[in-house]
């Protein structure tokens, strides 16, 4: 399989991208500190911003901010939503949710803190999700480590309604073949195939709060995921360091991934925030 760079595009008026999701002939972007919900359409020109309820500013303060760092496309009552997710790293300011209906004037918040409370009980004390993603009629959830906890946890929920606590969770592991630490950022899994794929990225942190140096980013993906991550841990089939592909990637934290299919042939596209209030987007082709 080959990856190849097909497009970087730079947003300065879209505020520290941290997910992305695909539907519809859209493209929806989320961002760690924004106020709103950035919708683009399939050649990246943006076409429409929704407004979070909560502060109206283009960045939110770091110790106010609910830190939205993942987003997916999930089945609630029938209908498809866009769910966005705190990454839970300070309590209970994080430990948020906001589900957007497609056409809703606006998001609605949902109270996590159930929830994330029961994930730290179960033993995920530095608990960080920095991806999401529809799996099957669940949801799986990414878990982001640091170098003091190098620990990526993959949480798969057979409900996506998150904000009603389910119980009956799996925890797996997802060990990367690098010998520094790098921490899970994004999910997105192609259901036509059953491929999870994942991005990763290094960054010079030490706890899940503060910002790092930042390094080099990875893509890797899981092969018949359903089953792989019935296990207590798993390993990727595939793993890309980026910056071998296009030396735009250098320096750049990837922050999320989606997957666009065009005749049966994937389009990964990526989101990179790297702390100074702008975005950068790239689409990669796969040749399978």
């Amino acid at each position: 399989m080959i990856l190849s760079l097909l497009s970087s595009t730079e947003f300065s008026d879209i505020s520290s991208a941290s997910g992305i999701e695909y539907h519809n002939g859209h493209f929806y972007i989320a961002g760690d500190d924004a106020s709103r919900i950035y919708c683009l359409d399939d050649h990246f020109a943006l076409v429409n911003s929704i407004h979070i309820p909560g502060p109206d500013q283009y960045r939110i303060p770091k110790k106010e901010k609910k830190d939205w760092e993942s987003l997916a496309v999930v089945e609630t009552d029938g209908r498809e939503v866009l769910l966005l997710l705190g990454s839970g790293s300070l309590s209970p300011q994080r430990d948020y949710a906001a589900i957007w209906d497609f056409g809703q004037e606006s998001p609605s918040l949902l109270d996590l803190g159930p929830f994330y409370t029961q994930l730290r009980n179960d033993g995920l004390m530095e608990l960080n999700i920095e991806g999401a993603t529809a799996f099957g009629k669940g949801i799986l959830l990414g878990s982001r480590g640091h170098k003091l906890h190098p620990h990526n946890t993959l949480i798969y929920s057979p409900m996506a309604e998150l904000w009603k606590a389910p119980s009956e969770l799996h925890y797996c592991e997802l060990l990367l073949p690098e010998e520094a630490f790098v921490g899970i950022s994004g999910l997105a899994w192609w259901a036509e195939k059953d491929w999870l794929f994942f991005t990763a990225s290094s960054e010079d942190t030490a706890n899940v709060y503060d910002d790092g140096l930042i390094g080099e980013s990875r893509v890797g993906w899981i092969r018949n995921a359903s089953s792989a991550l019935l296990k207590s841990t798993v390993q990727p089939d595939e793993w890309i360091k980026l910056e071998e592909i296009a030396p735009v990637f250098m320096k750049k934290k990837i922050e999320s991934i989606c997957v666009r299919e065009t005749a049966n042939t994937p389009e990964l596209i990526l989101v990179a925030d790297n702390d100074d209030g702008s975005s950068h987007l790239f689409r990669l082709l796969m040749e399978i």
